[in-house]
């Protein structure tokens, strides 16, 4: 009789999904599934109204300022490229003289580190990381001290997908205006939304990717990107947006004429949006319960307790639960991480994650390079007992390759 799975992948995709995201999809397909935007009959309209339903979700999420403001993207790594891409080219656009400065902490996600190294191959972008401490908290002081008046974005993920520590984002946002009042910031939320209050007005925030997939719950191909009035103005018309969308195409505003809408959210969306996928979000929107996290939590705490009493085991990132979600980094004596996850999922049927975890600089930071970590995650409907089972198999992992050294 085979094993029954446990997954503690939740940092990657959340999983299993509430039953009513696929409910919700096949609906859309079998009674929805018209172009949004595209048309005036009856489908085209409920799509429409999918998309809209989706966008206003969203934005009520984070406190957005309109619903407007909220750019329905591919996901998170979509929305991230959307706005690094858009702001370095609208400063091209006006003729910057020199490359663009830009400060990131060691922890972003190589969705941002490796979109930014583009750029700074042909000196385009000027790059300055700033450290972070051992527990992976990154010092508003410091991240400031890396800017200047002609700092032109900042940027910083609100956790760490590595090793779950929460940056002070107002605290650092704050910091820097005194010193580069000018710069945006960019905020990968894509391991707190979900699981942690969101306020982009009150967090001092620019531009926010949002990853559908994840805390949301959502399916995966759904995600956003949050806009500010600083990054595109209302009056766009008298006032410059400090992001350029280089995609071009169709849109449901404005058909006649070979440019773009100026309008916020048509002036960065173009294209049919993956509707159905949107349909999922909203559902998994809906069934999210305000005791998950908390339930998380719990478990995070007994994975910490669990590996603290196992000889040989380092626990990465905050000490305890305070400041992180739900999301564990360990490694297991001198045994490479990728060969305990393995492991883990051939003789245990136990799902985590191994390696750098796309985030190259952070683990750096952390002294494990490219080996990394184990990385495990739980969900909503991870259960003591499963998590028990987890622990007693790195019992049995450790204890073999000590006996066997």
């Amino acid at each position: 009789m085979t094993t029954p799975l446990i997954y503690l992948d939740n940092a990657a995709t959340s999983w299993p999904k509430n039953p009513r995201v696929g409910e919700a999809m096949v609906d859309f397909l079998d009674t929805k599934a018209g172009n949004p935007g595209r048309g005036g009959h009856v489908l085209a309209r409920a799509a429409d109204d999918t998309i809209e339903e989706a966008r206003f979700k969203i934005a009520n999420m984070i406190n957005a300022p309109s619903p407007s403001r909220v750019i329905l993207t591919h996901g998170c790594t979509d929305a991230l490229n959307l706005a690094i891409h858009g702001v370095i080219r609208a400063l091209q656009i006006s003729g910057c003289d020199g490359p663009v400065k830009i400060v990131a902490s060691v922890l972003e996600h190589n969705a941002v580190l490796r979109t930014l190294h583009c750029y700074q191959e042909n000196n385009a972008v000027e790059l300055i990381t700033v450290e972070c401490d051992e527990f992976g908290r990154t010092d508003p002081a410091r991240f400031a001290s890396a800017c200047t008046p002609c700092t032109a974005m900042v940027c910083l993920t609100h956790s760490s997908n590595a090793m779950g520590t929460i940056q002070p984002l107002k605290e650092v946002f704050a910091a820097v205006s005194k010193v580069a009042p000018d710069a945006l910031t960019l905020v990968d939320s894509a391991q707190t939304l979900g699981h942690v209050p969101v306020d982009v007005q009150a967090m001092g925030i620019d531009l926010m990717a949002i990853a559908g997939h994840k805390g949301l719950g959502g399916p995966t191909g759904t995600g956003a990107l949050y806009i500010s009035d600083r990054a595109f103005p209302d009056c766009c018309q008298s006032q410059t947006p400090r992001i350029y969308c280089q995609r071009r195409g169709g849109t449901g505003s404005k058909a006649a004429g070979l440019e773009m809408p100026i309008q916020l959210p048509d002036a960065l969306e173009a294209g049919t949006t993956n509707a159905v996928g949107f349909a999922g979000l909203i559902a998994a929107i809906d069934a999210m319960s305000a005791s998950a996290h908390e339930h998380e939590m719990k478990l995070t705490a007994q994975i910490i307790s669990g590996l603290s009493l196992i000889d040989g085991i380092t626990i990465y990132g905050m000490p305890g639960i305070e400041g992180r979600t739900p999301v564990v980094l360990f490694n297991a004596r001198s045994i490479p991480a990728r060969q305990v996850s393995d492991v883990l999922d051939k003789k245990f049927n136990i799902a985590t994650r191994a390696g750098s975890h796309c985030a190259p600089l952070a683990h750096i930071a952390l002294g494990n390079g490219e080996d990394g970590g184990i990385r495990v995650s739980p969900g909503a409907t991870t259960t003591n007992e499963e998590i028990e089972r987890f622990l007693e198999a790195v019992r049995l992992i450790v204890a073999e390759s000590a006996a066997g050294s």
